[in-house]
Formats: C-alpha cells, structure tokens, sequence
C-alpha cells in the first residue's frame, strides 16, 4: 500500500490510523457513517487500497492538511475526524459515537471555540457530528440541529444584531433549488463568474425563500 503524502504537514501521515473508514460516509459502497467499512483493517488501513472509491481518494482529513491544527487532533488518538467543505464552508468534526464528548474536554473544546470565532467572521461555520445528533457551534453557543440526514446539507443565515449579527444554522435538503442560489451568492468564484442579473435573482429567491421561513 501507497499513500500520497503531498500537501500534507510535514511528519503527518494516515499510518496507524483508520478512524475516516469509521466516522465517514461512502456512498459508492453504500456505508454509512459511524460504521466500520467492511474494506477496513482496523488500524492498518484499506484492504482495497488501489481499488477504493474516488470519495475515498481524494478526502484528506484536516489533522494532515493543515498545519495550523496541533498534533492532539491526531483521529487515531483523538477519535475525531476534521473535514473541511468547500461546498458548504463547514468545518464538520466527526465524532466516534464511542467517545462522544471527546470534542467537549480540553485542549478540543478551546481549538472549536476559537474556529467558531475565526469562521463566524469568514461567513463560515463549525458543525459537530456524533452520529445520533449534529451540533453547530458559533462564537455565540451551541445550536442542536437533531439529526441531519446524508442528503441534507447545513447552510448559514446571518440575523441582523449587535456586533454584525448571529448566524443562525438552518438544515437544507442537498437537491433543493435554494442551495444553488445560496452558492451562487455566498462562493465568491461562482459570483464571479455569474451576470448582475443571475445574481439578482438568486438573491430574490433567498429572499423570498427566507421570507417563507418567517411566517
């Protein structure tokens, strides 16, 4: 077995650590999260490494990526798994179902807090994920979203109030037309390359979208 190591944080690597064939979903085997992947050698790793799934190849989790994040957050040891989402701008920690509090002791719950701050400011959010629930987490507290099912996606409404306003976290079917829209306006590339008036219409369906949700 290979690993492609590049872009990863000096000295970091997925050796001894399986932790992601766990926590994530894979939908190309039809996996869902929370549970062992049949293709797993538990702590060794993937049994049908150069077969695996392009979901599978190209998640790398945040512990090897980014250096900014202290060596504690190691999944092996740890229990938790740090994907970042571009789609979404999420930072989604999954949580073993097994060490449920893991995210709430130290020197974690102070790493979570500061990403809140720094993501509230980048119109970004931290979400918590221990398979029976899905926490979001702001500089303000904690929101319980419940469950939040594989084909819902959790998006960022920012109220108007003191100090810029509080995001609010609404759950969103994946193939609802409003996600389009919200991308469309929020992914500063995809407004880029729209014309005024695709923008003005998205921002009127979330508008009205928003509008829908306050009656």
């Amino acid at each position: 077995m290979s690993e492609t190591t590049t872009g990863y944080v000096a000295g970091r690597s997925c050796e001894g650590c399986t932790m992601c064939c766990k926590l994530l979903r894979i939908e190309a085997l039809d996996k869902p999260g929370f549970e062992w992947c049949p293709h797993c050698e538990i702590g060794v790793g993937c049994k049908i490494y150069e077969e695996r799934p392009s979901e599978c190849r190209i998640f790398h989790c945040g512990y090897l990526t980014q250096s900014g994040i202290g060596n504690h957050w190691k999944p092996a040891n740890s229990r938790m798994v740090l994907a970042l989402s571009t789609d979404t701008k999420s930072l989604t920690i999954f949580v073993d179902p097994d060490r449920v509090d893991a995210w709430r002791k130290e020197p974690f719950y102070s790493d979570i807090q500061s990403w809140a701050r720094a993501a509230e400011k980048n119109k970004r959010r931290v979400i918590i994920s221990q398979g029976s629930s899905v926490i979001a987490v702001t500089a303000d507290g904690e929101t319980d979203l419940g469950t939040v099912e594989d084909g819902q996606i959790i998006v960022g409404r920012r109220k108007r109030g003191p100090g810029g306003g509080d995001v609010e976290p609404i759950v969103v079917d994946r193939d609802d037309p409003i996600v389009d829209a919200l991308r469309l306006v929020k992914d500063p590339e995809s407004a880029r390359q729209a014309s005024p008036d695709q923008l003005a219409e998205a921002k009127r369906r979330i508008a009205e979208w928003l509008s829908r949700r306050d009656t």
